[in-house]
């Protein structure tokens, strides 16, 4: 059905029938009434695409991850889902699988179907590349990670310090031999925790020292890796900070190969505090937040900056807590 079969079952034209269902125009009562009795008959339903040619907004918002499967994305997508829906947006979710160039595509898709805003966790793009995709044609807001100087606000954990906790707790324990799994370099949960693991280890020196530093990317397959480079040193780390949940449990199965006992012959300590943790045998000590309050608080920065004509650039700091488990040799 289209509106000119509406426009005709209520003896009407297109263009009063438009203005009817569309709420506009000095229409009297009998005639709206009409046109929602034949629209209501005849299940016609407006077409959203030629809606959105009328008015140029689409009541759509991007929202692109480095890697969905992600407790932490798939947790910051839900709370940004339920803010975007109350302000009448539809989210359209891009997986760019830590690829670059896969961010790239997924921002040019987005484009291309005319969303009102994005929200992205970026994988590492530089200013100049990600503004000359985007072209600052909608607004944009960054979680988690973020290009300094680009978009219109961002929403980052406070990843110094989670790591100073994590630090200071391994040296509350007797730790002199610290090591670091860390991520990816390129983003800025990445490079914001090794900066803060280096700091804070600066800060016990010389009592306490760097073991070493391994790992380039977020998966469990690399926090293997890197934990097996680290505990084959001369001097392995006796304890382990991780950046993530998902090296520490890449960590956890190199330990389990090797029959290294968590935390009797190593200690484990991880940023992000996934809702397994507790279940890990060891249980996971953690560094906790609220992943669906950084979705959530990340939309409501879009759906200011889509409501405005100029938007000042707003960057908030989530806080965080350190939780305490088995795996550093707590008890509770």
């Amino acid at each position: 059905m289209t509106l000119a079969d509406v426009a005709k079952k209520a003896g009407v034209s297109a263009s009063t029938a438009s203005r009817a269902l569309n709420g506009r125009g000095e229409l009297s009562d009998r005639t709206r009434a009409a046109v929602a009795d034949a629209a209501r008959v005849l299940q016609f339903q407006p077409s959203q695409l030629a809606r959105s040619l009328r008015t140029s907004t689409t009541h759509t918002v991007g929202f692109v991850v480095p890697d969905v499967s992600s407790p932490f994305y798939a947790a910051a997508l839900k709370g940004a889902q339920t803010t975007l829906h109350d302000a009448g947006y539809r989210t359209l979710l891009m997986d760019c699988e830590q690829s670059a160039e896969r961010e790239i595509e997924a921002l040019q898709t987005l484009l291309a179907h005319r969303v009102d805003g994005l929200l992205v966790s970026t994988v590492g793009l530089d200013r100049e590349r990600f503004e000359e995709v985007t072209g600052g044609r909608v607004p944009c807001v960054f979680f988690d990670s973020s290009i300094v100087g680009s978009g219109e606000g961002s929403v980052i954990l406070d990843n110094h310090a989670g790591i100073e906790l994590l630090v200071d707790h391994h040296v509350e324990h007797g730790h002199r031999r610290i090591g670091l799994l860390a991520g990816s370099p390129s983003e800025t949960s990445g490079f914001e925790r090794r900066a803060a693991f280096e700091t804070a280890m600066a800060r016990h020196a010389p009592e306490v020292a760097i073991a070493g530093i391994a790992g380039r990317e977020w998966s469990l397959r690399e926090g293997r890796r890197a934990t097996l480079d680290l505990l084959s040193l001369d001097e392995p780390p006796t304890a382990l900070v991780s950046s993530s949940v998902e090296l520490a449990l890449g960590g956890m199965l190199a330990c389990r190969e090797l029959g290294v006992r968590i935390p009797d012959d190593l200690a484990l300590a991880a940023f992000d505090d996934a809702y397994f943790a507790e279940l890990l045998d060891p249980p996971l000590t953690a560094v906790a937040y609220q992943p669906r309050e950084v979705g959530e608080a990340a939309a409501s920065l879009l759906v200011e900056a889509m409501s405005e004509d100029d938007p000042e650039a707003r960057d908030l700091r989530f806080e965080v807590r350190l939780i305490t488990r088995g795996s550093c040799g707590c008890t509770g």
